[in-house]
């Protein structure tokens, strides 16, 4: 079969050092999350690290082997506990924006204005209480093109608040916090630390996973209703077999076995078993209806678990499964280094037949991990994977290249969510199939690459590859080659990044408008990354446009004449005929 390897499995060399990403993760509660997305907008993958007091760090991706470099975002100072950092673009402008959960004090939401972050934590709808915010995540339940936001509170039945919140976007910058009339206030909450926005039936609904910890305390599963329904959302755990009532810390989807559904891998404690439950036409089982498999007899940790996190690191196109293993307690480092000693683990996926690597990063070094992310931070196509573990410095596990091939996709929406989340790709290679499906948030805490990663074996091309967007028709590509970066907007055709970077030869991705701070007069693909903030006069704004301070960009001028397309302060015929000119044409971003 085309999939199978061609060279033996690429091993995963631990370059923590190398990369020396200080994190001074050395206090607080059962972790602290990490994000692997690209905050930057040049989509190479960048890094995020939540603290215990608040001291956040990010690393800006060079692309290459050195890895990163720190930047400073201007961030205010805010001493309290920060359980998740969370990129996503709320907004639509084609920046990202930030989240942050914290334990104990009120999350925080900054919107970003070209580079400058603006705290708008007190207006935008999110509420401002001191909760005990873990794990969030986004997506558009409702298909209106804005990312809507659930937020996993860690709450006991004695907290004032002992659910979990929902916000619906309201596309002008706020939420509305719709948690009581969705259908999961009256049952949801007490012991949440995650959610996971994911379509487990296949009828471009998302739906809700929650996963809870105590053994009294079901996961829950929020089934989208259809439209004019009573609530949104229905609790249908039980229906489906989600329930798993176990002192669960997270829930990672993928499509283990490659048949187009989500299959799903929850962690707990010891004495509790990790669960593999496969998808089986939307109804979830230990074992695999179509091989007879049981494939969590092979992956099982007997260590308090937390992050699961797939990669295929050896690009055989099946995904691995990576489990960071840790402690359920205050961190007090470095004397916990001397109690607890159980390795991560990593399980290899074989044409849906999972064993455990026998590397030695996974039998005897202990890391004490909570939140892993997985990205590609030096373009090699080969998936990597950085754990926030307990210590001074965040291990980085380099996947080392074999002889396969592979292929990454950048989905960008454009009547869809621009982020894209809730898209799913679909790549065929001789009737073989293999699926992704894009997510904002995810596992304990973590946030993967937007770049999505498929291994192809020795194949030397594809098929199709299929594109199914959160709203508007599937797009089928045909003639997309292996070994490159595409970026594929909605509507438009694909791009290969970097596959000429030496001069711009091919495409050449930047700025290309020649008024702009950053012109790039060698890019010939703009990329949206222009920015104006070294305009400082209104005269640089054309007509219709004026000077703002605050966005230090031409925003559209708020004219009170309506009616005066031309304004020359009066109504006439001529602004008629600007309107039957334009009329039933799309607005320009």
């Amino acid at each position: 079969m085309c999939l199978v390897s061609a060279a033996a499995l690429a091993q995963m060399v631990d370059v923590s050092n190398f990369m020396n990403l200080s994190t001074d993760h050395t206090g607080g509660f059962l972790g602290a999350g990490v994000s692997f997305a690209d905050f930057n907008g040049d989509r190479i993958d960048d890094l995020s690290f939540a603290h215990h007091q608040g001291s956040l760090r990010f690393f800006e991706g060079t692309g290459d082997e050195d890895g990163f470099l720190e930047v400073d975002l201007d961030l205010p100072n805010y001493a309290a506990e920060a359980k998740m950092v969370l990129w996503s673009d709320i907004d639509n402008d084609g920046d990202q924006d930030l989240l942050i959960t914290y334990r104990l004090a009120p999350n925080k939401l900054f919107r970003n204005d070209s580079g400058s972050f603006v705290d708008v934590s007190a207006t935008c709808g999110i509420n401002q209480g001191a909760r005990k915010s873990y794990g969030a995540c986004f997506g558009d339940y409702d298909k209106d093109g804005f990312l809507d936001l659930f937020v996993a509170n860690y709450t006991s039945s004695f907290d004032e608040y002992a659910f979990n919140e929902l916000y619906h976007n309201e596309g002008d910058g706020t939420f509305e916090d719709v948690t009581e009339s969705s259908g999961m206030f009256e049952v949801t909450g007490i012991q949440s630390f995650q959610g996971q926005w994911v379509d487990f039936n296949d009828d471009n609904l998302l739906d809700l996973h929650v996963i809870r910890d105590r053994v009294v305390y079901a996961n829950h599963f929020f089934e989208q209703q259809p439209e004019g329904a009573i609530t949104p959302f229905i609790e249908s755990a039980n229906a489906v077999g989600l329930d798993m009532a176990i002192n669960c810390m997270s829930t990672s989807v993928a499509d283990y076995d490659g048949d187009l559904d989500m299959d799903v891998y929850i962690t707990a404690f010891p004495g509790d078993e990790n669960w593999m439950l496969v998808n089986n036409d939307y109804s979830f089982s230990a074992v695999n209806e179509d091989s007879g498999e049981i494939p969590m007899q092979n992956m099982q940790v007997d260590a308090i678990c937390w992050a699961g996190n797939w990669l295929d690191v050896d690009n055989n196109g099946f995904e691995d499964l990576h489990v960071a293993n840790g402690y359920s307690e205050y961190t007090n480092y470095p004397e916990v280094l001397a109690v607890y000693d159980e390795p991560d683990k990593l399980f290899l996926n074989e044409s849906g037949v999972f064993s455990e690597s026998e590397d030695q990063l996974f039998q005897s070094v202990n890391n004490l991990s909570f939140s892993t992310a997985v990205g590609d931070f030096n373009r090699d196509g080969f998936p990597d994977l950085v754990s926030n573990r307990v210590g001074d410095y965040a291990q980085v596990l380099r996947a080392e290249p074999n002889e396969n091939h592979w292929v990454k996709f950048w989905l960008e929406g454009s009547i869809s969510n621009r982020d894209a989340v809730g898209a799913t790709i679909e790549v065929w290679i001789e009737g073989v199939s293999q699926s992704r499906m894009l997510f904002a948030g995810e596992n304990y805490m973590g946030q993967n690459s937007h770049w999505e990663h498929f291994g192809i074996g020795v194949a030397e091309s594809l098929d199709s590859v299929v594109v199914n967007w959160p709203i508007g028709l599937p797009t089928v590509y045909t003639e997309l080659e292996i070994d490159q970066h595409w970026l594929l907007v909605q509507d438009a055709a694909p791009i290969s990044l970097w596959s000429e970077e030496e001069g711009c030869e091919d495409e050449c991705y930047g700025c290309t408008y020649a008024s702009a701070c950053n012109y790039d007069p060698e890019a010939n693909i703009e990329d949206g990354s222009c920015s104006f903030s070294c305009w400082s006069s209104p005269d640089a704004c054309g007509s219709g446009t004026v000077w703002d301070e605050a966005s230090s960009s031409c925003i559209r001028d708020p004219n009170p004449c309506v009616g005066d397309l031309d304004y020359d302060d009066a109504i006439t015929i001529s602004d008629l005929l600007i309107l039957l000119n334009v009329m039933f044409g799309n607005c320009p971003e």
